[in-house]
């Protein structure tokens, strides 16, 4: 990683003051995309233990839930870019995709450490995304405060959409709202 790489470990910092047990942060992380059987019928990728290669992404930062000794599922993930092109929207909005068929209540976004707006490329071309965050000219205190902040936000979201999709709730309304922050309000 290059210019985005002090951000990621700036996040992981505050996550990890802001974080109790049992979630914890983690870098570097490899998510299942799919999850698959051979013609025995058999799981093709070991669904605990994921590996890079073994459908399986690489992410930048990940929230993780421990729920048991052997069970840990992913929260959210952050993916780190200097800015954000068309290609990384198409990109990391394809790959949020993938993810969250296997982990339906994953939140996942982008981290821009070089922009001080949202690009409209965004909005244009994103269907999985649930955030997105420009950094650029953030004070460090307000920097600490926005990723914190930020974090607690999307944990709190993951966890109704973890009930609705394995069954321990039903609901009349289900609505997504959108939240504007900063440079144009």
């Amino acid at each position: 990683m290059a210019a985005e790489s002090p951000f990621v470990e700036i996040a992981k910092k505050v996550a990890e003051k802001i974080l109790r047990p049992p979630l914890f942060v983690q870098r570097g992380a490899a998510l299942l995309y799919q999850v698959t059987v051979d013609n025995q019928l058999s799981l093709t990728v070991n669904v605990k233990r994921p590996i890079r290669g073994s459908s399986a992404f690489q992410t930048d930062l990940c929230v993780f839930e421990k729920k048991s000794q052997e069970v840990t599922i992913p929260r959210i993930v952050m993916e780190f870019k200097t800015g954000i092109s068309t290609h990384d929207v198409l990109i990391y909005n394809a790959k949020a995709k993938k993810h969250k068929q296997v982990y339906p209540y994953l939140r996942y976004g982008i981290v821009a450490s070089h922009a001080t707006e949202v690009p409209g490329r965004l909005f244009t071309h994103n269907e999985s995304l649930d955030f997105c965050a420009t950094v650029s000219g953030l004070s460090d205190n307000y920097l600490n405060d926005f990723f914190a902040s930020l974090l607690k936000a999307e944990v709190k979201s993951s966890r109704p959409l973890e009930d609705i999709a394995f069954g321990s709730v039903s609901t009349r309304l289900f609505r997504t709202e959108i939240i504007l922050q900063g440079a144009r309000q």
